[in-house]
């Protein structure tokens, strides 16, 4: 533990989510801007790395080191609300949870859905459920402890909601024939860049702190 509290004295935790942030936004613009006809209520976020995309590849590669960046800036997270006196079995609980949810990054940047459509899928479903439990830990954790406003607590169980959301309407498109497929496509939009703020204000929470 002692080694680990060295790496992020030299390193602070929020840079790993800064950085990784700004290596997603590196590979996606470019992929959104040669997709043919990109549309937040058509194309999903999934559809930029396959073949289809000229820039899929990048895409795909950026995605993953984003997902290794979370990470290090989750670990890091879950350092600072240990020495902030939170429980130390709870934190580390959501942290498991939280790694699983980033693992599932990685599965999904490494297997298409287009030439890997199983195994993509697999590790959306944990990204999606293990998310949903990490974030509901988070809040639970926050919002017993005296040293978080409120709102963090509550950021949470926002961002938890698209999760949610998204996790519904995928499930009823797959069982009812893509009856809502524009709401699950700009769903998915709306949960990923919530879920990417999550990690932009932590990081600027503990680095303010």
């Amino acid at each position: 533990m002692e080694k680990l509290n060295k790496i992020y004295e030299k390193i602070h935790a929020s840079y790993f989510a800064f950085i990784g942030l700004i290596i997603f936004l590196i590979g996606l613009i470019p992929a959104i801007l040669v997709e043919e006809d990109f549309d937040f209520f058509v194309t999903h976020a999934s559809y930029l790395g396959t073949p289809s995309n000229d820039l899929n590849i990048l895409f795909n590669v950026c995605w993953f080191i984003t997902g290794v960046f979370m990470i290090f800036f989750l670990l890091g997270f879950t350092l600072y609300l240990q020495e902030k006196g939170l429980d130390t079995k709870q934190t580390w609980i959501a942290f498991i949870f939280s790694v699983l949810s980033a693992i599932g990054i990685l599965g999904m940047a490494i297997f298409d859905t287009d030439t890997a459509h199983a195994p993509h899928y697999i590790f959306e479903l944990v990204f999606f459920f293990a998310g949903i439990i990490y974030l509901f830990s988070y809040a639970y954790i926050e919002w017993k402890s005296s040293d978080f406003p409120k709102f963090q607590a509550i950021l949470n169980l926002i961002v938890a909601f698209f999760f949610i959301l998204y996790l519904v309407l995928l499930i009823v498109n797959r069982v009812a024939d893509d009856i809502l497929p524009e709401a699950q496509s700009f769903t998915e939009w709306l949960f990923l860049f919530a879920n990417l703020f999550w990690f932009l204000e932590n990081g600027i929470y503990i680095l303010k702190k």
